[in-house]
């Protein structure tokens, strides 16, 4: 009797634990941030601001602590500064949009699931702002950046992440000319945080 009664306690546990496991599903989310980046022709200029982004897909997982996640990204960033011999400031974003692939793994599962992630986003680059177009700069490249950062889940349908995306590849801006060295752009980091919503 008393094996069959601790059976059962077990059991109802598994279930209870089962029942609050992260799902599989689809999902939506927002996300706000800081960002830097930074114009190399020659000398260095770093440029820097408020970042904002939409992001949706497809989480599956294979246990309730291991999961992949398929979505794409839209961020928008400020990239303006003052360069150091000017007083003009420049004024300028970066677009950065594509597919991301992230590894999910949970630390704690139950009716709160706290973990992290890790991921490759692979997409593009467009810089633009009235600095950019008016320099005829304002020019789209390839990029493939990493995605990392935490993750906590509450109540199955509603998660925050602090998230981390570290961009590789520099977008040229302008070519290398006579009297000229070449310029480039890259979007170095942003890091901020996300509200998603699994449905």
């Amino acid at each position: 009797m008393k094996k069959c009664v601790l059976s059962s306690a077990v059991a109802l546990a598994l279930a209870s634990s089962a029942s609050f496991a992260e799902e599989s599903g689809a999902f939506v989310g927002v996300g706000v941030g800081y960002g830097g980046s930074q114009v190399k022709s020659g000398e260095k200029m770093n440029l820097d601001g408020i970042s904002y982004e939409i992001i949706a897909g497809y989480k599956q997982f294979f246990t309730p602590n291991f999961g992949l996640r398929y979505y794409a990204n839209f961020a928008y960033a400020d990239a303006s500064g003052k360069p150091k011999d000017s007083s003009e400031k420049i004024k300028g974003n970066v677009m950065d949009y594509g597919v991301n692939v992230d590894a999910l793994y949970n630390f704690v599962t139950g009716g709160t699931d706290f973990g992290a992630f890790l991921g490759l986003g692979l997409g593009a680059n467009t810089w633009g702002g009235k600095s950019f177009k008016d320099a005829k700069m304002d020019k789209t490249g390839f990029n493939l950046a990493l995605n990392v950062g935490l993750r906590s889940v509450i109540a199955q349908h509603h998660s925050m992440e602090i998230a981390a995306r570290v961009p590789f590849i520099a977008t040229t801006l302008q070519a290398a000319a006579t009297g000229t060295p070449k310029m480039t752009g890259s979007h170095t980091y942003n890091v901020g945080v996300r509200y998603i919503f699994s449905f």
